[in-house]
């Protein structure tokens, strides 16, 4: 496979380039994006062969869940079925390194999902993550975009050592994030934090009880 890299340069060809990377993943290709946190390998969230080949391409156990990454609250109404706490702590945190595990609405397959009966819901605060979300028109399946056991990558360069050839496509950016994963919450039967990440326990019971 050849893999295509777009190396943004704050010109007038990078929405050009976004744009393709766009149909790409649309059309049922794997492509590599910044996020606020960590560079992200995504496919088509409702496209069960496409997400396959994140697993493919990452080495990675088919019982590790993917996220799906959105740019807004109806586009998650749209893939899970979300509580007020849920609602809230979108609304609360993010665009922003936070994760949320909602409980999944058919369209979402056994694939992204682990064959379980939830999603993690993601809202990357990053520019261009945004912009290629919302040209993508669909949710973005993603794990970081390294090989599975592999630091995840803050820079496009690591990003092309571990997966040129592997996946369709890289949005280069050079380097973007801060290398802390996003945080993973459940509000099921309470808020319980999965992983801590950017933003803290302490941080969110705080804001939830304000």
């Amino acid at each position: 496979m050849k893999t295509i890299i777009y190396k943004l340069d704050g010109t007038d060809n990078d929405i050009k380039y976004i744009k393709e990377c766009a149909e790409i993943i649309r059309s049922g290709g794997t492509a590599a994006f910044p996020t606020e946190t960590v560079y992200g390998l995504g496919a088509n969230a409702l496209d069960e062969e496409a997400c396959r080949k994140i697993y493919c391409a990452k080495n990675r156990q088919p019982d590790k869940a993917l996220l799906c990454h959105l740019y807004s609250v109806e586009q998650a109404e749209r893939i899970a079925y979300l509580t007020d706490i849920e609602r809230r702590l979108i609304m609360t945190f993010t665009p922003g390194p936070l994760t949320v595990i909602a409980r999944k609405r058919d369209c979402i397959g056994k694939t992204v999902s682990a064959g379980g009966t939830t999603v993690g819901l993601r809202f990357p605060s990053n520019r261009v993550a945004l912009l290629l979300m919302r040209e993508a028109g669909i949710p973005i399946a993603a794990a970081s975009a390294n090989i599975s056991d592999l630091p995840a990558p803050t820079d496009a360069e690591e990003v092309i050592g571990y997966l040129d050839g592997r996946i369709d496509a890289i949005l280069d950016c050079g380097k973007t994030g801060s290398g802390i994963a996003s945080t993973i919450i459940s509000a099921e039967n309470g808020l319980r934090i999965i992983r801590e990440g950017s933003i803290t326990e302490e941080e969110i019971l705080r804001a939830m009880k304000a």
